[in-house]
């Protein structure tokens, strides 16, 4: 039995001893739901982390745990960290990125993934921000992770898109009473980068950002 079987084998039995559901279960124990369905359900990619680990003991102190204890885990990365995709070039701040170059992945915490975002690593994308129009939101060298799951115009905020010729990070706004419509796609420093407008149509939107990371300068 291999790791990921030795999860799903665990969080059966402990959900068969306290007659809870999976969802309860999370519940229960402060977690999301999906962090305790997947390895139920044999879905889950990365074992469980020993955080998790630690909110089921707490939360089931009387379930017979037969998972080491959290100093003697494996402390691989994927215990506790997760791949997300990442973009290749950089989000244009000014100049849109080119979309050249290499993709790939990054880690991330999957603590801040799955219970800080309420994500699936497949629901991110990673890119690294250039430029100077969105400061001071957003600075050069920014890495930054993006929902795409929200792509919703309904409420203002930072989107990553890709236009015409490259990806950027810009606020963007639904213009009100437009026909067609028409979103407004607004710099913070709009003294060099003026607001534009586009079709709603024409705006790849690939998702709305949720977090960034940046370096103490």
């Amino acid at each position: 039995m291999n790791g990921l079987e030795e999860d799903t084998a665990l969080i059966k039995a402990l959900c068969k001893w306290a007659g809870l559901a999976p969802s309860r279960l999370a519940k229960d124990a402060d977690l999301t739901p999906t962090t305790i369905l997947r390895p139920y359900n044999g879905t889950a990619t990365t074992r469980i982390s020993t955080p998790t680990i630690e909110k089921l003991k707490k939360a089931f102190p009387a379930f017979e745990w037969s998972r080491p204890e959290p100093d003697q885990l494996d402390a691989r990365t994927e215990d506790d960290s997760v791949l997300v995709e990442r973009l290749p070039t950089f989000a244009g701040m000014g100049g849109g990125g080119t979309g050249d170059g290499d993709g790939g992945t990054v880690a991330f915490s999957r603590a801040l993934v799955e219970m800080d975002l309420r994500a699936r690593p497949e629901d991110l994308l990673a890119i690294m921000a250039e430029g100077n129009s969105m400061e001071p939101d957003f600075k050069g060298g920014d890495q930054i992770l993006i929902d795409t799951r929200r792509r919703s115009l309904a409420a203002p905020g930072a989107f990553c898109l890709w236009d015409s010729d490259g990806f950027v990070i810009k606020y963007l706004e639904r213009v009100p009473g437009s026909d067609p419509a028409m979103v407004r796609i607004v710099s913070l420093r709009s003294d060099l980068y003026p607001p534009y407008e586009r079709l709603v149509e024409e705006c790849d939107i690939r998702g709305r950002v949720v977090w960034y990371g940046r370096r103490v300068q």
